[in-house]
């Protein structure tokens, strides 16, 4: 930091009503105040902290300060308080909202967003009204399953997915094609998810088209209705912090997305947890009458009840651990520096009893 830089933040400073001495050391910047200016720590922290945030640090060579830490000066070297705290000065990405590295969407929109998803399923007439969400991602379910096993599916929005048992060479390498498709595109705008999750997917695939057996299939088909409206959500809330190609365009339709499969997700992990209690009886049958997922499975894969209760409810569990593992990762990892002056300040204050 130059000379000058250090006058126009002193300047910037004297214009709230402060002397101030400054200093910078790596991420900590060191704000002395003449106590006569500063008889009080809070006011004039808070006064700092204001400003810091107002002002372009980038534009004073303090982008990459960290930590402030400001005393009140009784005299050079003697301060009769001090006080820190963390901070993060405003970037270009914290105003767009297409960009995965704003903090503010990270941290605080993707919460919005999942319980806007919660609310909207709660609320009794709008539920009702969204409820062909719920049959797209039960149906979408059952064609993935279908689809990465080399199989021909239409998932429709009726309730029901035609599928044909018979593999086809043609879907298999019409999958692996997409899959190779956002491999490429994700090398070629060097992004390493879409890469990650094309060769898992195609790796998958491979395995569930050629090494299992027709009967687990048909017992994955199945299974894949209401693991669909976990998994696949599950799938689609996460996906809101991993940047894809620009053509997906994901930036902006993560927002819409984490809404519609917040409400399917959290609503099948509610009525199943209802249904582990005993409120509610598992879904038996179909929209359209005749058995349906749950017979199958029972009666045709030899599940018992009480095992269909366990995996769909550990499937749901699973799913939701894993999406707060990555928003609290996220959280931490984007104001880490903060979280930890709050942990020191919380333990300093236990040990002098306050």
């Amino acid at each position: 930091m130059q000379p000058d830089s250090f006058n126009a933040l002193v300047a910037e400073i004297a214009q709230v009503g402060l002397s101030a001495q400054v200093s910078v050391r790596g991420e900590h910047l060191y704000i002395g105040l003449t106590i006569a200016d500063a008889p009080m720590p809070e006011p004039a922290t808070n006064t700092l902290r204001t400003l810091l945030y107002r002002i372009d640090l980038a534009e004073l060579g303090l982008a990459d300060v960290r930590v402030v830490h400001v005393y009140g000066l009784t005299a050079p070297k003697q301060a009769a308080w001090q006080q820190k705290f963390a901070i993060a000065p405003l970037t270009k990405a914290d105003t767009d909202l297409m960009s995965f590295d704003n903090r503010f969407s990270a941290v605080f929109y993707f919460p919005l967003m999942v319980l806007t998803g919660i609310f909207l399923k709660a609320f009794a007439p709008i539920g009702g009204l969204l409820q062909g969400i719920d049959i797209w991602f039960h149906e979408f379910g059952h064609a993935v399953v279908a689809w990465m096993s080399g199989r021909r599916a239409i998932p429709l929005p009726i309730g029901f997915t035609p599928v044909n048992p018979e593999r086809s060479f043609f879907v298999y390498v019409g999958v692996l094609l997409l899959l190779g498709l956002l491999f490429w595109a994700g090398q070629r705008e060097q992004k390493r998810w879409p890469r990650l999750l094309a060769i898992s997917l195609a790796v998958i695939q491979f395995g569930m088209t050629w090494l299992m057996s027709a009967n687990t299939f048909d017992m994955l088909l199945y299974f894949g209705g209401i693991g669909g409206e976990f998994l696949i959500c599950a799938l689609l809330i996460v996906g809101y912090y991993f940047p894809l190609p620009q053509y997906f365009q994901w930036g902006l339709y993560r927002y819409p997305v984490v809404v519609g499969a917040s409400f399917t997700f959290f609503g099948s992990l509610w009525d199943w947890r209802q249904v582990r209690r005993g409120l509610q009886e598992i879904p038996w049958g179909s929209m359209w009458g005749g058995d349906g997922d749950m017979e199958r499975l029972a009666y045709g894969h030899g599940w018992s009840h009480q095992q269909i209760i366990n995996t769909y409810n550990t499937l749901g569990t699973v799913c939701l651990v894993a999406i707060l593992a990555i928003y609290f990762y996220t959280l931490f990892k984007q104001h880490r520096v903060w979280l930890l002056l709050q942990w020191r300040q919380w333990r300093t204050d236990g040990l002098n009893g306050r």
